[in-house]
């Protein structure tokens, strides 16, 4: 019989860290910008207006493959085994929701690029012209190819979540409310980096589509306020540890991080300075690229929060 003596507050219950929020992050930063971009298209095409070489759209072809595959990097860097992580590619189970996340992230990645490719056919071809007959292939299907990867963005945009969410013995994490909080982050972080990148790298002048995507603040700024309440009355009301879990949003230092980072830069400065600020100001590359970076920094610190205030309260 093996005795363990002392507290348990001398274990760290936290193990899994920056790394895996930063994944979340990126991956939700993916899946919004693709989200944003192929709704932006939907949008235009609707109205029988042109969609081809808009500056959000583009921001979504660098965005898209980028943040996805910086996110599986630190995935796989932070396997205690990075050179076996092929196994997990070739042993599925299907009860497991971290294996339907596997398989909608193998399909979403490389489509994610032939999206890219299609935004930027004219320099690809430039620098790889065999990939001619590829793309053009490619583009006589690019409607279906839209709404695939629209489907596995969502897919990719909750899963996370959800994945998290099967943790039972975290009442943080262990909710229902988890998935939609981070689909509602991802258009919002997605929003903002298709916003930011496009401002600083490919609008010349004020565009109308990034006026479009600004407008989509306020909805999804109060869904994502809404999941936050929804998460924190619904662990009040559901027994002592959970309720014991509401300490995490009044007390220590990640208190300060939701308060601070989550609410106060993700959440209320957007909505505030788009509201507030004089017109003249709205649309100036130095408010976009403003109000963008409190949006993304705001997501990032709400991954963070759900991983690590996630973590330290156990039922």
């Amino acid at each position: 019989m093996n005795n363990i003596w002392g507290s348990m507050e001398q274990y760290d219950p936290v193990v899994w860290n920056w790394i895996i929020a930063v994944y979340l992050f990126m991956a939700g930063l993916s899946a919004g910008s693709m989200l944003v971009a192929i709704g932006l298209k939907w949008y235009k095409q609707a109205r029988g207006l042109p969609s081809e070489g808009l500056p959000v759209i583009k921001a979504a072809g660098v965005l898209g493959p980028l943040a996805i595959c910086l996110g599986m990097a630190l995935l796989v860097l932070d396997l205690t085994k990075p050179f076996h992580f092929y196994l997990i590619l070739i042993n599925y189970n299907l009860t497991s929701v971290m294996a339907w996340g596997v398989i909608a992230l193998l399909l979403y990645i490389p489509l994610v690029f032939v999206f890219a490719g299609l935004v930027f056919e004219k320099q690809v071809l430039k620098f790889a012209p065999w990939l001619g007959g590829v793309l053009k292939a490619c583009r006589q299907v690019e409607g279906t190819l839209n709404k695939v990867i629209f489907a596995l963005a969502l897919g990719v945009g909750v899963y996370t979540g959800f994945l998290l969410s099967a943790m039972i013995s975290y009442p943080i994490l262990n909710t229902a409310v988890l998935p939609a909080l981070f689909l509602a982050s991802a258009l919002s972080v997605g929003s903002a980096g298709n916003i930011l990148v496009a401002t600083l790298f490919f609008s010349k002048k004020e565009s109308d589509c990034i006026e479009q995507v600004h407008r989509i603040e306020y909805p999804v700024a109060f869904n994502e306020a809404l999941c936050l309440v929804l998460l924190f009355v619904g662990l009040n009301f559901s027994g002592p540890a959970a309720q014991a879990a509401t300490s995490a949003i009044t007390t220590g230092a990640w208190a300060g991080v939701f308060w601070i980072g989550v609410v106060g830069l993700g959440l209320a400065v957007p909505v505030l300075a788009s509201t507030l600020a004089p017109k003249s100001w709205k649309h100036s590359k130095g408010f976009l690229i403003a109000v963008s970076s409190c949006t993304i920094l705001g997501v990032l610190a709400l991954r963070h929060f759900v991983v690590y205030a996630g973590q330290s309260y156990i039922s």
